[in-house]
């Protein structure tokens, strides 16, 4: 196989490596870096399917590859930056509850292998929360943490401890959630390329961890909200 056909395992490859590098950052007690670090993990795992669907490069190989980095970056690396981040951090308790979101996240990407290797799931639509969504939600949850903590008078670590186990419950639920690539793909290339634009904007002159917050958390919630909103239409239609 030629290298240009390999680019996408490369990409998967970097995305392992890049959730890695966010464990060890977790560890090391540079929480920011590490929520960054899983969000490069992001764009590596949204790069390696759009080059294996350009470059015609799928395969059964890749498929897998790519749920073992997920897992990584998105399943063990949030779970231990979160877990970092708790009182008594060193407490079995702590990490015994920090590994249900692991877990979920490796049940969710094995059932997506068999339900997408049967034809099952329909295009564009995804079984239960994205494991990708939920490590950059757990991510932008962790950039929150560390900018609101100090001064909120909410319980910090119990919020960030339910949120984990919420993000944990909806990988494994049976909500639908849209692909998020297929829909930035429907977008104008103009309509995109405006809302890059403000995006960046946004970025720059707002604090980026709300607008980040707002985004990852939107979709966290558009499962349950379609979901809702299907069946309220369905009651009235009955």
């Amino acid at each position: 196989m030629s290298l240009t056909k390999q680019l996408p395992s490369i990409a998967t490859l970097a995305n392992a490596g890049t959730g890695f590098l966010a464990c060890g950052l977790a560890a090391a007690g540079k929480p920011e870096l590490a929520a960054l670090t899983i969000l490069a993990a992001v764009l590596m795992d949204s790069l390696d399917g759009a080059l294996a669907r350009s470059l015609e490069a799928e395969s059964p190989f890749g498929a897998e590859l790519d749920s073992l980095a997920d897992v990584v970056s998105f399943g063990v690396a949030p779970a231990l930056l979160a877990g970092s981040l708790l009182p008594g951090n060193g407490q079995v308790l702590v990490w015994a509850l920090m590994a249900v979101y692991p877990l979920c996240a490796a049940w969710r990407l094995a059932r997506f292998n068999v339900i997408h290797n049967d034809d099952a799931e329909e295009h564009g639509m995804f079984v239960g929360l994205p494991s990708t969504g939920a490590g950059a939600a757990a991510a932008t949850l962790v950039l929150l943490y560390l900018r609101l903590a100090p001064q909120s008078p909410v319980n910090g670590p119990t919020l960030l401890t339910c949120a984990m186990a919420l993000l944990g419950a909806l990988m494994v639920s049976k909500f639908n959630y849209r692909h998020g690539g297929a829909l930035i793909g429907r977008l104008n290339p103009g309509v995109a390329t405006v809302l890059a634009v403000l995006f960046v904007a946004g970025s720059a002159l707002w604090d980026y961890e709300y607008l980040f917050g707002v985004l990852m958390w939107s979709y966290v919630f558009s499962g349950p909200l379609m979901t809702a909103g299907h069946r309220i239409r369905a009651v009235r239609h009955a």
